[in-house]
């Protein structure tokens, strides 16, 4: 999982713009309190968009760094106490139709709004417009899919799981940020793009699984295993991995074989993984709670 097959590289810019990004985040009262911003400051939320897009210009790169702190942000959000509250806020997103700045969690919501527009305009053809809403939309779905399981106390069916978490995880959103101006028409990527978002999301799992059961939170792949293979999750997980990476690489390579004009988008896509690898490596996110007062506020 390590080495040639899956590089990755951080953006030259990404110090700057972490810090350009939590002023800004502090300044538009998205933070509920010092502590949680010194807690993204120590986690390096803003460098995960740093290794996913490591050629971008750096305006674009502030830009979509504030929309993926805005998810992560959301993301905790969600965590707390599962309401029917949270089922109406996402589709108040889905509908556009966000309170204006009555609260925190609104002022989140409109910012998630304003910079998703934003990302939408960036893209140069119509047809990436509509993806990059059809994305937008179907992690709205897959969240509020979660929402509903979690009110209802539900453990999800392993198969639903699998088939819902690559969208309420953002991947997808993720992969759709990669394409720029050339939209790689020709390149017939998409079962590529699914094994990759379920690669993705099955590493994660496997990452975060510690700090999933200390907060008892069902939503973990590793965990709903343990429910039919109890310590045997783990090995179980970690095979299919390998299954998957060699999936990935001899998928790439039959992309390739079939057009070389799609080197660049190949390559961006295992750079993309290769991204979440290195970010998953190094943030403290999935370990240990972070609390403090900012350093960082002038």
């Amino acid at each position: 999982m390590k080495g040639p097959l899956f590089p990755s590289a951080l953006h030259r810019s990404t110090g700057e713009c972490d810090l350009k990004v939590l002023r800004w985040a502090w300044q538009s009262g998205l933070f509920e309190s010092h502590a949680e911003l010194e807690r993204f400051r120590v986690e390096k939320i803003n460098w995960f968009a740093g290794f996913l897009y490591p050629e971008i210009d750096a305006e674009k790169l502030t830009l979509v760094m504030q929309f993926f702190l805005g998810l992560f942000l959301l993301d905790d959000l969600l965590d707390q106490d599962p309401s029917l509250s949270h089922m109406d806020y996402l589709e108040s997103l889905s509908r556009s139709s966000m309170n204006k700045d009555k609260g925190r969690k609104e002022r989140i919501g409109n910012r998630l709004l304003e910079l998703k527009e934003k990302l939408k305009n960036s893209f140069p053809e119509e047809n990436s417009k509509r993806e990059w809403e059809g994305s937008w939309k179907e992690y709205l779905n897959g969240l509020q899919w979660e929402i509903r399981n979690k009110i209802e106390g539900k453990i999800p069916d392993l198969e639903d799981y699998k088939y819902f978490r690559p969208y309420s995880s953002g991947v997808f959103l993720a992969i759709q940020l990669a394409r720029t101006k050339k939209h790689f028409k020709n390149c017939e990527t998409g079962i590529l793009e699914s094994t990759i978002a379920r690669y993705i999301c099955l590493s994660n799992d496997l990452v975060s699984l510690s700090k999933e059961k200390k907060a008892n939170d069902f939503y973990n792949e590793l965990i709903i295993l343990q429910a039919s293979f109890g310590r045997d999750a783990e090995a179980i997980a970690k095979k299919e991995l390998g299954v998957l990476e060699k999936k990935i690489v001899s998928l790439s390579r039959l992309v390739t074989e079939n057009d070389e004009s799609c080197q660049t988008w190949i390559n961006r896509l295992l750079h993309l993984v290769g991204g979440c690898l290195a970010w998953s490596a190094m943030t403290v996110r999935y370990f240990s709670p972070v609390n403090g007062k900012p350093t960082l506020l002038t």
